[in-house]
């Protein structure tokens, strides 16, 4: 592990482009009930069942405060990466947040920045797919 560390911090960092930071919501969500179900429906008119929520933890459907819908925060798809050297690529002393990722013999360093806004980042390693959450 110690020797993997300096690897990792010298190997890549994750850059990312463009984003911009959806509205805050809300707003209570319809609800919608009928004999057997309660469903909360979202502003993009999807709806999700919360009768569990309710029978179970006697959560209030009418109470719940829907998100911005499926869909609205978007992975980063194919990230790129820096190596020492690029332009991109921090210095020495800066303090960064990563979350790194061994498999097989590639190293990798995800921005916690970047995943923090964009939760997901969706990569391949060679012919494996990976999803890394934060």
């Amino acid at each position: 592990m110690h020797q993997t560390l300096p690897l990792l911090f010298a190997m890549v960092f994750l850059a990312c482009n463009s984003y911009t930071e959806p509205e805050n919501q809300t707003e209570p969500a319809a609800v919608i009930q009928d004999e057997e179900h309660v469903f909360i429906e979202d502003r993009t008119g999807k709806k999700w069942d919360v009768t569990h929520a309710v029978n179970r933890y006697d959560f209030k459907a009418d109470q719940f405060q829907y998100g911005l819908g499926p869909q609205t925060i978007l992975p980063i798809l194919n990230p790129t990466f820096s190596i020492k050297g690029d332009s991109a690529f921090p210095a020495d002393d800066a303090f960064l947040l990563i979350m790194g990722v061994k498999f097989a013999n590639d190293i990798r360093a995800y921005g916690v920045g970047a995943l923090s806004r964009f939760e997901v980042a969706d990569d391949f390693f060679g012919e494996v797919p990976i999803a890394v959450a934060y």
